[in-house]
């Protein structure tokens, strides 16, 4: 699956750009092909960051001038293969840079190829600034951050400088749903310094390196193993003139070379003025011009930095200022509460209130601040607004856990002398009362609670663990004398969620929305990382970044139906994955605190914008509508945003699930006109639909509600809602959500679903349900290894599953009964991970290529070349991909009783592998739905008088 070509020589300044590019080909072919079991199981590279720096006296080359990067540098090489022939030459030169801050772009190009990789050249060496290229996800990228590829002084001879950073990769590249984990390493040693003729001089004091390179990538689907690229390099570079030869070469976990050795030779060289070598070789042809860039993109409203070094935020809304905590290293106004002007951006500092000022929480009446002191363990209550002291509290310490400090503090919205006060593992959530501490404490000795909120009437405490992977939210009574534990569940939410806050009866925790007190999921913001309450059921939330100092946004969406409303541009550029905390301000402007961590800076950046009063009207949603012509047919693509498609035959329509990110338009369900493309949206039908399955009589339509863990029932063609159920819920995995739907043929108020655990876990199968009038029966199949994929019997007095998660590869018969299902009989399947068509027709059930004979279930035959198959509704005839074994994207027509093929149809000249399915449309046409990380959901309609 993986192409050569995208690593020619020296494509890339940065050699670690080129292998992230090639592991990322790697790992999209879905891992190794075999059937053998997993090399690591499920388990992913843990998050680390180590760098290993060698002791020993380093040697100053500053003299030297090893690394020069100047305005106008230029080098051209020619490139040897391992024969010594020449096959090609290539060129570096400094594109942009250095500015100020030594900020250098190296452009670099040979016959095919042009790429620019961003230094910082300083007296600590070369600093790379993005290791694996800007198309890493945001999530690896933040963990690698920059590294110096060339440090000086340089190391000791014969020494080994090592970086390894491993982690979440931050993107699902299996297609299983779950993301997959890396490990880099970096390792260089410096060789010595060596004599070298360069332009038939010899040249003494060239440094010689060896740089060893490996990423490997760990899938999560079972079966598949760890996928990596090694890269070798040897450099040589020369004072005064830098780079002047390299070997490399790359192979990859197979053992197949991935890049051959080859050579690179300096032939020409224009280094601060001075030009090196006989003559310019000819250069390589230009390539073409590049597009005009796109104009630079405009805030949304006005946005006012103010650089204040806090560790928290928030607002006063009766005198309209915001507050500050501020740590003890700020010299001079340490220790203090810092006071922001929102109109003027103005600060000032109060006296000092106590050691190292940490969480705050304000009264709802503004009459008081709450600030605990992380130096002394204390609550400190100041006077609003003379910020004079008026009580202090000591927390809690242990002689085996020391002293415990204030993790998060919430005020009682009905009382402001009522405070809720999180301290920590073994410690647990403390109230006070006047400045009293309690003595019945919460969820002492657990994790739990890192933040807190109170609900409206301050009766309940919620809780919410960001620590650890249990991921709690918990429901805690407030009692005269303290805190009591009523309920926990497993919040769909993560270690880096920020916010949780209570509005309209429900707690907001980052993204998630459940219903209070029961904590039953309500719904969920798609794309979005951290909510607010902005106004009665309106939130405001901080999108996910995009990637690495991408756009930052802001989102306005409603509550009561999870539609973005709109995205508001606040920042250009942002570090991904920074800490970051939403504020809520006066009408029209939020701050976005940025407490500091790591070499991240501190500040606050005040937005201003009237969208934020008046929320713009969505923009009207559209989707293009290409054309295309095929070898055996035509149709049109439609680049709609989708989750699952379904056919109406009664109305010739096909039904898209549309996903919540679609602003204006999300949490809907699209109808879509097979003839022209059009698409008609229905109104909100409830958080992030997703799988979908009609009723063999055309009367409704089932969809599964993802952010709510639900199946709603749609009356057709109103798609006007007939009743919902909630799935399974465990106190530990979460929420189940529908992965697929099945409706009896007889009896369209018969409807299975297959269940998978939302939080991903692996096996993320949570069993399969019977529902019958919306009613979940009481006996369900098993949960971990079962059936991803099911389809009724023609009678409906059977359902088959198929497992595509594990090794086991299960085909099962499970009876269907008056109050549930049992499951009879499990045969080994011929299918794959890859599988993605389950179905009943002339009693056989068709999986994947693979026929068996029903209800036995032994094995009939098998499509050959074949991927996926359907059966038409009538007849013996099944619709198949083609496998991968072309590159074209082909339909193979084929009989399902002599499993001989009748016809192929190219409707695709190429295409990449990539999870598609094949949905039968009207006579004459299919349409094939793709879902893939790498590209924007679409949708072909094919149409060939071949077709059935």
């Amino acid at each position: 699956m993986v192409t050569k070509e995208i690593m020619s020589p020296l494509k890339r300044c940065s050699f670690l750009g080129v292998v992230a590019a090639a592991c990322v080909q790697l790992a999209a072919c879905g891992g190794d092909s075999s059937s053998s079991p997993p090399a690591n199981g499920s388990t992913p590279f843990p998050s680390a960051v180590v760098d290993e720096l060698p002791p020993g006296t380093r040697i100053d080359v500053s003299a030297q001038n090893l690394f020069p990067m100047g305005a106008g540098d230029a080098w051209s090489y020619a490139i040897f293969g391992a024969s010594g022939a020449q096959t090609g030459t290539d060129t570096r030169r400094v594109s942009s840079g250095p500015d100020a801050s030594g900020r250098v772009g190296l452009t670099e190009s040979d016959s095919t190829f042009t790429d620019t990789t961003m230094y910082v050249v300083s007296g600590d060496g070369l600093l790379l600034l993005a290791p694996l290229g800007t198309a890493t996800p945001a999530t690896a990228a933040s963990l690698i951050g920059s590294f110096l590829e060339y440090a000086t002084p340089l190391y000791p001879q014969g020494a080994t400088r090592r970086h390894v950073r491993s982690g979440p990769w931050g993107a699902d590249l299996d297609g299983d749903g779950v993301g997959e984990s890396f490990r880099l390493e970096y390792t260089q040693v410096f060789l010595g310094f060596e004599n070298l003729q360069l332009f038939g001089t010899a040249t003494p004091n060239v440094a010689h390196f060896r740089n060893v390179i490996r990423l490997a990538l760990r899938p999560t689907a079972p079966g598949n193993t760890d996928r990596s690229l090694t890269a070798t390099e040897e450099t040589w570079f020369a004072p005064n003139l830098g780079l002047v030869k390299a070997t490399r070469t790359a192979v990859d976990s197979n053992g197949t070379i991935f890049d051959p050795l080859h050579t690179l030779t300096l032939t020409f060289a224009t280094v601060g003025g001075v030009t090196y070598g006989s003559a310019s070789p000819p250069p390589p042809p230009p390539p073409p011009p590049p597009p005009p860039p796109p104009p630079p993109p405009v805030l949304d409203g006005q946005a006012v930095d103010v650089p204040l070094a806090h560790n928290a935020l928030v607002y006063d809304r009766v005198r309209n200022r915001y507050y500050a905590s501020v740590p003890g290293s700020v010299v001079g106004k340490g220790n203090s509460i810092a006071t922001i002007d929102p109109v003027t951006a103005q600060v000032t500092y109060s006296s000092p209130v106590g050691s190292e000022p940490n969480a705050l929480a304000i009264a709802g009446d503004a009459s008081a601040l709450y600030v605990g002191l992380d130096g002394s363990g204390d609550i400190v209550k100041l006077i609003l607004p003379s910020m004079a002291e008026q009580g202090r509290t000591k927390l809690v310490s242990d002689p085996g856990f020391g002293q415990s400090r204030a993790k998060a503090i919430a005020v009682s919205p009905s009382d402001p002398s009522v405070v809720a006060v999180t301290m920590g593992l073994g410690f647990g959530v403390a109230l006070l009362r006047d400045m009293v501490m309690q003595p019945q404490r919460a969820t002492v000795f657990s994790y739990g609670n890192n933040l807190l909120a109170f609900d409206a009437d301050g009766t309940n405490l919620y809780g919410l663990n960001t620590e650890t992977s249990e991921f709690g939210l918990r429901r805690i009574q407030v009692l005269a004398d303290g805190l009591a534990e009523q309920s926990q569940i497993a919040a769909a939410t993560g270690y880096g969620t920020g916010a949780l806050n209570f509005a309209d009866g429900r707690v907001i925790a980052g993204a998630q929305l459940y219903d209070a007190p029961a904590l039953t999921a309500a719904g969920l913001i798609s794309e979005a990382q951290d909510c607010a309450p902005l106004g009665p059921a309106q939130l405001l939330c901080l999108a996910v970044p995009e990637g690495y100092d991408s756009e930052a946004r802001l989102l306005l969406a409603d509550s009561a139906t999870y539609v973005i409303g709109a995205s508001l541009l606040y920042s250009t550029t942002e570090p991904a994955f920074i800490a970051r905390h939403l504020v809520p301000g006066p009408a029209g402007q939020v701050a976005i605190s940025y407490p500091p961590r790591y070499s991240s800076p501190s500040s606050v950046r005040l937005f201003s914008s009237s969208r934020l009063v008046t929320p713009p009207a969505p923009p009207a949603v559209s989707w293009p509508v290409t054309p295309f012509s095929a070898q055996d047919g035509q149709g049109f693509d439609l680049g709609l945003a989708h989750n699952s498609l379904v056919y109406d035959s009664g109305r010739n329509l096909y039904y898209a699930s549309v996903p919540g990110s679609v602003i204006g338009a999300g949490n809907s369900i699209a109808a879509i006109d097979p003839a022209t493309g059009g698409v008609t949206h229905s109104a909100p039908i409830g958080s992030e639909p997703n799988a979908l399955a009609i009723a063999a009589d055309g009367s409704v339509l089932y969809v599964g509600l993802d952010g709510s863990g639900e199946v709603l029932k749609l009356a057709l063609p109103s798609l006007t809602p007939q009743g919902r159920s909630r799935l399974v819920v465990d106190s530990f995995l979460g929420r189940a959500r529908a992965e697929t739907i099945a409706v009896s043929p007889t009896d369209a108020s018969a409807v299975a679903v297959s269940m998978a655990w939302f939080a991903g876990y692996s096996p993320r199968h949570a069993g399969v349900a019977l529902l019958r009038d919306m009613v979940m029966q009481p006996k369900r199949t098993q949960v971990h290894t079962g059936s991803n994929l099911v389809a009724f019997d023609s009678a409906g007095a059977t359902l088959y599953g198929l497992n595509t998660e594990t090794s086991e590869f299960g085909l099962r018969r499970i009876q269907v009964l008056a109050d549930g299902l049992a499951q009879q009989l499990v045969v080994s399947a011929a299918t794959s991970y890859g599988t993605r068509a389950l179905s009943f027709a002339n009693d056989r059930v068709v999986a994947g290529r693979a026929l068996y004979d029903a209800p036995a279930l032994t094995a009939a035959g098998v499509i050959s070349t074949a991927s996926d198959c359907w059966p038409k509704p009538s007849g013996t005839q099944l619709l198949c991909f083609g496998d991968y074994s072309s590159s074209a994207g082909r339909i193979l027509i084929a009989d399902s009783s002599t499993f001989v093929i009748g016809a192929v149809l190219v409707y695709a000249a190429s295409e990449p592998n990539s999870p598609r399915r094949l949905v039968r449309g009207p006579a004459g046409q299919v349409a094939i739905s793709y879902a893939s990380y790498f590209a924007p959901p679409a949708i072909r309609f094919f149409s060939s008088p071949q077709l059935p």
